[in-house]
């Protein structure tokens, strides 16, 4: 825990030092105040002496004025420290994630990153604020009143002997047994946010099934298990306060009776008895707020491990310390040479020995079924992934020795699921290459087909799209995410089953404008379709993570069984014939 908060705290040192020095001098002039009271009782009002009361009274003045000063300065410093910090720990954790890959989420899982995304470090922040506003007064303010409740009178010091180290063991006893419920809460938490995602993601599946009373059920069970697990944590930690205010009670009461016999003897004075009270109070108080500070801790603790799991994933895929950089955009090459891929754990291979190369202004189209491992290909081509066996070469380099924001600046990659972010439908193509002028975006919504439908709404470019695309239709959304690619002018174009959505009208039309477009580039792209891909420059079809076929269109209808019982699924007899 202290290792992660350092880590962000130390670019805001001065700030930390001021807000420490402040603390100090709000406690230590917290602390005189006994002793100005006990002055003004002993040696002015027993005494019976006017300029005595007068003086001490001007001095608890300043004093006070001192702690209001202090105290309003070191909160502070000590806010602006701790929010600037837990701002920094937050874009640090995004940005972090942002470069995973999806093996490196998977080790995580999605719920469980957007709960240390947001509640984690929500208990951090909590953790850092009573840090530097409790925890740092506590100890002071208990070292200081045990050694200046020592100095007011020894005679009673056997109440702190006796109460203190009672105290201490039930703190300690208490946090040791919480720890481990509240590391199972945020696993918990982690199950809860995990179901109400899933729910929200498959809410029309629920509905079509009728499942909502299923759904609900089962997320009042996971939700139960996470209450009833957190009242076990609580009943624990809110044994402390009750006890400590306990011991603050009995300390007065033994003080109080033994502090009047000790009067009667001589042994100590009433003023003397009174600063005594006021120290242990003091002590105790620093107990409570210590407690305080501890009752989080367990929490505390657990977020910190939870979010340095995050720092610890160790990534699938790295850069080079030394990386070679790839030549300017245009007439690229690709090279695919016997590539096998295996999962990480799995006991054979998702891909083997594929093989293919192409040049600038050719088009390879990859098609099979389900599962046989098309996009898997293309995550490899991205680097997304790295071979198990063999390479991938652009322009003769390896690209794993290039740098991995060099390699995707030559490429657009048109997912199988295309996904648009809240925000314009210009600011959505313009994700492909921020700096495009209007024009550019134009055209590529021109390319894409996605002008008709653009231009019919009251805001054309600037019509707002809901997060993930939820306000328009699949088509168009395929067809808005293949003009963010087409605007980034790049090297290599990748579309994965791209066309799916699109009617047959509007996939002629697209493909015969892409034709034109990409005529200096590669282009791949992965379809279910036939007519998406028959006029491809070669055509790979795929069986079980294999090459079973590769030739152009008419060559694999007369040699290749696989892309003929494909082609005749989807196709007339005349359409396969006159193809």
């Amino acid at each position: 825990m202290i290792k992660l908060y350092s880590r962000y705290l130390k670019k805001y040192t001065g700030n930390t030092l001021l807000a420490v020095a402040f603390t100090l001098l709000f406690t230590f002039a917290t602390m005189a105040l006994p002793t100005l009271s006990k002055s003004v009782i002993d040696k002015g009002a027993i005494a019976q002496s006017n300029d005595v009361i007068i003086r001490y009274a001007l001095i608890m003045l300043v004093d006070v004025i001192i702690c209001a000063a202090a105290g309003v300065l070191s909160n502070y410093f000590s806010s602006g420290v701790v929010m600037s910090s837990i701002r920094d720990m937050r874009n640090a954790l995004f940005a972090r994630v942002v470069h995973f890959s999806q093996e490196d989420a998977g080790k995580i899982g999605t719920a469980s990153l957007i709960s240390r995304q947001s509640k984690d470090i929500q208990t951090s922040q909590t953790a850092l604020i009573q840090m530097f506003m409790l925890m740092l007064q506590a100890p002071l303010m208990c070292i200081a009143g045990i050694v200046l409740a020592l100095r007011t009178s020894k005679a009673l010091s056997w109440v702190l002997v006796v109460l203190l180290p009672i105290a201490a063991l039930v703190m300690y006893f208490a946090i040791k047994l919480a720890r481990p419920v509240f590391r199972e809460n945020q696993i918990k938490v982690d199950k809860v946010n995990g179901v109400m995602r899933e729910a929200l993601s498959g809410m029309r599946v629920i509905r079509a099934f009728n499942m909502e009373e299923y759904e609900t059920d089962r997320f009042g069970g996971i939700s139960d298990d996470f209450t009833n697990n957190a009242k076990k944590g609580f009943k624990i930690l809110n044994t402390i306060l009750p006890l400590i205010v306990f011991f603050a009670n009995a300390s007065n009461l033994l003080i109080l009776g033994f502090g009047a016999d000790y009067m009667k003897r001589g042994i100590a004075t009433f003023g003397a008895v009174q600063a005594y009270i006021q120290y242990t109070t003091m002590i105790l108080m620093s107990f409570m707020v210590a407690s305080m500070f501890l009752m989080n801790l367990p929490n505390a603790q657990t977020a910190a491990e939870r979010i340095n799991e995050i720092w610890d994933v160790e990534p699938s895929i790295k850069d080079k310390e030394k990386t070679e950089k790839l030549p300017a955009v245009g007439n690229a090459t690709l090279e695919v040479s016997h590539v096998s891929y295996r999962f990480p754990g799995a006991s054979r291979n998702v891909l083997t020995d594929i093989s293919f190369s192409a040049k600038a202004g050719q088009t390879v189209a990859i098609i099979g079924g389900t599962g046989s491992g098309k996009t898997t290909l293309l995550n490899i081509l991205c680097r997304n992934m790295d071979v198990t066996e063999g390479s991938v070469k652009i322009d003769g380099v390896d690209v794993r020795d290039t740098d991995s924001a060099d390699l995707r600046n030559h490429i657009s990659l048109v997912p199988q699921k295309a996904f648009l972010f809240s925000g314009s439908i210009i600011d959505n193509v313009k994700f492909g290459k921020p700096d495009a002028t209007d024009e550019e975006v134009r055209h590529a919504l021109d390319v894409s087909q996605s002008t008709e439908f653009v231009d019919e709404k009251e805001y054309g470019m600037y019509t707002y799209i809901a997060q993930g695309g939820t306000n328009v239709s699949g088509g168009q959304k395929q067809r808005l995410a293949i003009a963010r690619a087409l605007v980034r002018k790049s090297d290599i174009y990748m579309f994965d089953d791209s066309f799916s959505a699109l009617d047959f009208k509007t996939d002629a039309k697209l493909r015969k404008e892409l034709s034109g477009e990409l005529t200096g580039a590669v282009t791949v792209i992965v379809a279910q379709r036939v007519s998406t891909i028959k006029n491809a420059d070669r055509i790979l079809v795929i069986e079980e993570g294999k090459i079973v076929g590769d030739g152009t269109h008419d060559e694999l209808l007369a040699s290749n069984k696989v892309y003929r019982e494909i082609a005749m699924s989807q196709l007339s007899e005349s359409e396969v014939k006159g193809a």
